[in-house]
């Protein structure tokens, strides 16, 4: 490798621990000396007693780090305060704000590690779908659209005062991604879909990759988007407004900074 980048992962999770094993075999088939820089914060949304993470769900070895927080506070839909915490917590110039349902192949990577990046620029990447568990060849995985709320992106853009990162006035609805991504669209230099996919697991391949909408409801539902518009009128008020962090208490579960392998 020519390049000593490293990059953090920033991974929310609810009720997620099929995935979770699923991501841990993936990071497992890594070459060794990708998996050292690479970096994973785990931030649990208040799961269950008996569902959640915890050390003891750790079975993969010689990754750069990996740390894993909770939420103390129960909220629908608080992703939002999972990747505040997640970019918070990140400790490398770089990181990937996604979903867990979404895995990255070692090609893609590796491209990470290595490649030409521009640190004004916010990167997205194009998606297939898993046709079965882990292991399978990135040929074997049909096409699926980009994702609209996964992005590689510097610490310091996330956190740049025209960014400044997700509102937590909006934790607790659906369909909150659309305006973090207008600000970030407009501060950085370009948006740039890398042709190195991500992988999108579907519930059929593993039953908890998302949450299902039984659970929670989705947007489209009228009192889901009714509260979310109420709040977005609530906040128009504010003069000046910024993205408000760190609303909800936290706890470190496991960090392998601390515990050794």
């Amino acid at each position: 490798m020519t390049t000593a980048r490293e990059i953090t992962i920033v991974l929310p999770f609810y009720l997620n621990l099929g995935m979770f094993t699923e991501q841990q075999r993936v990071w497992t088939a890594y070459p060794a000396e990708v998996r050292a820089r690479l970096h994973v914060v785990l931030v649990d949304d208040c799961s269950p007693k008996g569902q959640r993470p915890s050390g003891k769900a750790v079975s993969v070895h010689g990754l750069g780090s990996l740390r894993i927080y909770r939420l103390q506070e129960k909220k629908r839909w608080n992703w939002l305060a999972c990747r505040n915490l997640g970019a918070k917590e990140t400790r490398t110039d770089w990181m990937l704000l996604t979903d867990i349902d979404h895995v990255l192949p070692a090609e893609t990577l590796t491209r990470l590690l290595t490649g030409e990046l521009d640190p004004a620029c916010a990167y997205r990447f194009s998606r297939v779908d898993a046709p079965r568990p882990w292991p399978y060849a990135l040929g074997d995985c049909p096409p699926y659209k980009p994702h609209n709320d996964t992005w590689l992106l510097t610490r310091a853009l996330f956190f740049d005062d025209r960014v400044f990162g997700y509102d937590e006035r909006l934790s607790g609805c659906y369909g909150t991604s659309g305006e973090f991504r207008d600000r970030l669209v407009a501060a950085a230099r370009a948006t740039v879909i890398l042709p190195q996919p991500m992988v999108r697991y579907p519930r059929e391949v593993i039953a908890d990759a998302s949450t299902h909408p039984s659970v929670y409801t989705r947007k489209g539902d009228p009192m889901n988007d009714a509260e979310l518009a109420r709040r977005k009128e609530a906040r128009a008020q504010i003069p000046h407004w910024r993205p408000l962090h760190g609303l909800i208490p936290y706890e470190t579960i496991y960090s392998s900074l601390e515990v050794p392998a």
